[in-house]
């Protein structure tokens, strides 16, 4: 099963291209000011099969977040299924290389492009594109994208929420977004 908070469409800011964005619940690395610390939870997650996730999918083109997705343990199926529908693929995960083993490092190898490791509050850098802080690396696994597609666009997403509650770095980037407006 997979333990997914939301399925986003049409989406144009988590990689090149417009994609579909999925969140996972459940995390255990608990990075010190992390922008998603309210999916550190499984609590409240809606659990999917495998074909029950793909058949989600709108796009050809997929970002995984978290929470931390390759916690999931469905993680490897999940991106199997997805390879097999010619889906590219972007995962962010908290963890390095170096730290994956079995079904986590498959599943990481199989994805296109890889965003590694935790975002340390101290390296914080806000000119990075698809990244928090300065020690986490962008590994391309495949051609289907290229470095220059990563590089910072100059446009914004925000969506909100139903219960339009804020958390963490999300209210932070609003109100920067709000002053920058200004």
């Amino acid at each position: 099963m997979l333990r997914i908070y939301k399925i986003a469409h049409d989406s144009k800011i988590y990689g090149p291209g417009n994609r579909d964005v999925v969140w996972f619940k459940g995390c255990s690395l608990h990075c010190k000011n992390c922008i998603n610390p309210e999916l550190w939870s499984t609590e409240g997650a809606e659990l999917f099969s495998v074909d029950e996730a793909v058949n989600q999918l709108k796009s050809k083109h997929l970002t995984l977040l978290g929470g931390e997705p390759l916690q999931q343990e469905d993680i490897l199926p999940f991106i199997k299924a997805v390879k097999r529908k010619r889906i590219g693929v972007i995962l962010f995960t908290g963890y390095e290389q170096s730290e994956l083993f079995g079904d986590a490092k498959q599943a990481a190898d199989l994805c296109d492009v890889v965003i590694y490791g935790r975002y340390i509050d101290k390296l914080k850098d806000d000119s990075l594109y698809l990244r928090g802080s300065l020690n986490q690396s962008i590994v391309f696994n495949t051609k289907k994208y290229k470095p220059k597609e990563f590089e910072k666009p100059n446009s914004y997403e925000v969506n909100i929420t139903n219960d339009l509650e804020l958390h963490g770095r999300t209210k932070e980037l609003i109100n920067d977004l709000l002053e920058l407006n200004r």
